[in-house]
C-alpha cells in the first residue's frame, strides 16, 4: 500500500521547522546542516528521516513538496510532540490565539492590531490586553505575543513611548527582553528599552534582580562595546565589574544566560583597558571554573557558556590562538552535536552555530 503524501501549509512548515532547529540548537542552512540533523532523528531511536528529505522539505525552494505522513509523524515525535496530529492541534490552538490579536496568515499584507497599535503609538487597548496575559499559564501563547511584539518594534521607527510603558509587564521582561533578548540592536531604540528594563531594580536587596541587573547592563555593555561607544563601555563596565562583586553562592544560583555574558563581558572589559595582568589571571580562573562546572550542567547550558564566552575569545586581543584552542578541546564533546567537521574550524567559524538567542530565528525570518 502506498504511503499516504500530505500537504503542509507554509504557516506549520515554518513552525516545524523553527522547533527543529531549537531542538538541534542551531541554524539549518545547508546539507551538512541537514545530515546532522538526520543523525541526530537516528540517535533519538526514531526512525530515520533522510538528509535529502530535510533538506528539500525545508530549504530548497519548491511549494510542491507533499511530504509522506510518517515523515511528519518523526518531526514532530523529534521536537516533542506526540505525532503530526498533536503538533497540529496544539497549532490550532496557538492559531486562535494569533487570531485574537489580529495576526493573519497573508504574507505581510495585513498588520496585526499589535503592530497597528506600536506603529501608530495607540497602547491603551494593548496594554489592556497585555495584563491579561499575566492569567495564563500557557508559555507557547505568551512566546508568541511577544514573537509579534518583538516584529512590530523591530519594523517600528520610534519605540520610546512602547518602552516606557510596557518595561515593567512581566510577559514583556520575561518572553520580550530576555529570551528574545536582541544583542545585536536591531530593534529601533532598543539600547532607550534596555535602559527602561533596568529601571528600578534593587540588586543588592533581590536575587532576582541581580540576575536582571547583570543581564541588561551585559546587554549594554557588549553594544557599546561592538559599537566602539568607548566611554559609554567604561561606565557600564566599571558598574558590572569594579562596582559589583558576586560570590560564589550567587555564580551558582543565577541563570546561566547572565552569567555566561557577565563572564564573556568581563574578559572584553579587561581587554579595553589592557589589563594584561588581569586577562591572564582571570583567564586561568575561568578555564578552571568551567572544568569544574560544565560536567554540573546540562548540554543546553554548557553551549550558551561556549557561545558566550567564545565570542569574547575571539574579541579579546590578548587572548591567542592556542589559548582559543583550548578552550574549543574543553567543549570537544559538544561538537558530536553539531554538523561533521565544524571542530576543525576557526573560533569565528563555530561560534555562530552555538547561538542560543531566542532573536535568531525571528531574525532570520523576518
Amino acid at each position: 500500500m502506498p504511503k499516504p503524501n500530505f500537504v503542509l501549509n507554509d504557516f506549520h512548515k515554518r513552525e516545524i521547522f523553527k522547533k527543529i532547529c531549537m531542538r538541534v540548537g542551531f541554524p539549518i542552512r545547508t546539507k551538512l546542516d541537514c545530515k546532522k540533523v538526520s543523525e541526530l532523528i537516528e540517535k533519538d531511536g526514531l526512525i530515520g528521516v533522510s538528509e535529502s528529505t530535510i533538506y528539500r522539505l525545508f530549504l530548497f525552494n519548491d511549494s510542491s513538496n507533499r511530504p509522506y505522513l510518517h515523515t511528519l509523524n518523526v518531526l514532530a515525535s523529534f521536537t516533542g510532540f506526540i505525532d503530526w496530529n498533536d503538533f497540529e492541534a496544539q497549532q490550532n490552538k496557538i492559531d486562535s490565539f494569533l487570531f485574537g490579536f489580529g495576526k493573519f496568515e497573508d504574507n505581510g499584507k495585513i498588520e496585526s492590531l499589535i503592530s497597528v497599535c506600536i506603529r501608530t503609538n495607540e497602547l491603551k487597548p494593548l496594554f489592556t490586553y497585555s495584563l491579561q496575559l499575566n492569567e495564563i499559564n500557557d508559555s507557547s501563547l505568551k512566546g508568541k505575543f511577544a514573537e509579534e511584539i518583538f516584529k512590530a518594534t523591530l519594523l517600528n521607527s520610534d519605540n520610546e513611548l512602547f518602552f516606557k510603558n510596557f518595561y515593567k509587564l512581566p510577559v514583556i521582561r520575561e518572553y520580550y527582553f530576555e529570551l528574545l533578548a536582541d544583542p545585536t540592536f536591531s530593534i529601533p531604540g532598543y539600547e532607550i528599552g534596555i535602559e527602561y528594563y533596568l529601571k528600578d531594580l534593587k540588586p543588592e536587596e533581590s536575587l532576582k534582580d541581580l540576575q536582571d541587573y547583570i543581564f541588561g547592563n551585559c546587554l549594554l555593555f557588549r553594544h557599546y562595546y561592538m559599537t566602539k561607544k568607548m566611554d559609554k563601555a567604561q561606565k557600564v563596565g566599571r558598574l558590572l565589574f569594579d562596582e559589583l562583586s558576586l560570590t560564589d553562592q550567587q555564580l551558582s544560583e543565577i541563570h546561566i544566560f547572565p552569567i555566561a555574558r557577565y563572564l564573556s563581558c568581563k574578559l572584553l572589559y579587561l581587554d579595553l583597558n589592557h589589563r594584561i595582568n588581569e586577562i591572564a589571571e582571570f583567564l586561568a580562573w575561568l578555564m578552571l571554573h568551567l572544568t569544574k562546572e560544565i560536567i554540573k550542567l546540562p548540554e543546553s547550558d554548557q553551549r550558551i557558556l561556549f557561545y558566550c564566552i567564545g565570542e569574547s575569545f575571539i574579541l579579546n586581543s590578548y587572548i591567542t590562538l592556542k589559548e582559543q584552542n583550548q578552550f574549543k578541546e574543553l567543549f570537544a564533546h559538544l561538537f558530536e552535536l553539531y554538523p561533521k567537521q565544524l571542530f576543525d574550524k576557526n573560533l569565528e567559524k563555530i561560534v555562530p552555530y552555538f547561538n542560543r538567542n531566542g532573536s535568531v530565528y525571528l531574525l532570520d525570518n523576518i
